[in-house]
């Protein structure tokens, strides 16, 4: 018993037990790399390799919470609503060619006060779209805005603002490439 202290204590006894400890850490922080924030295996919820394809199609703009895809099915938006989302989405579009602060400038009147915060910094390049290339549609109250490379899905919501007393606002912004 004596001999087997004296070699773990010893310097190569040390050695050997950081290097396991070390190993050990490195093993479990790639397992936990290789799972998913859902907990599952696979990103469609299957057994198999872990990717990050389902993490990095987000295009970065948060949605409001919704439960299942009827969430406001029994709201229908007036055509008032419908028509501050397609202003919102010539202005998001940017005709002007406005530089970061005056893109902003130009939307921020549509934008819940959230959705305004969230937006400032926002790149007017990065913009995906050139033009509207159809009607706008009304579903519950989302309004989807047809671009020339996908289609632009602005939540609506009533509320005020810094420049709108009373009226319709945009409070989520969603965008899906065609």
């Amino acid at each position: 018993m004596n001999r087997a202290l004296r070699i773990i204590f010893s310097r190569y006894g040390i050695i050997v037990i950081i290097l396991i400890l070390v190993l050990g850490v490195i093993a479990l922080a790639n397992r936990r790399q290789d799972t998913p924030l859902d907990g599952t295996n696979g990103v469609d919820g299957s057994e198999g390799d872990a990717t990050t394809e389902g993490l990095t199609a987000d295009d970065g703009f948060a949605t409001e919470e919704c439960e299942g895809d009827d969430c406001f099915a029994d709201e229908e938006l007036p055509q008032e609503a419908v028509d501050q989302a397609v202003e919102f989405a010539e202005a998001w579009l940017n005709p002007n060619g406005y530089g970061a602060q005056g893109w902003y400038d130009s939307i921020e009147p549509f934008l819940t006060t959230e959705t305004a915060t969230a937006m400032e910094g926002a790149d007017p390049e990065t913009v995906p779209a050139e033009e509207i290339v159809g009607e706008a549609i009304a579903e519950g109250l989302k309004v989807g805005v047809p671009l020339d490379t996908g289609t632009l899905t602005l939540t609506m919501v009533e509320g005020s603002n810094p420049w709108t007393e009373n009226g319709w606002l945009v409070s989520a912004i969603d965008w899906e490439q065609s």
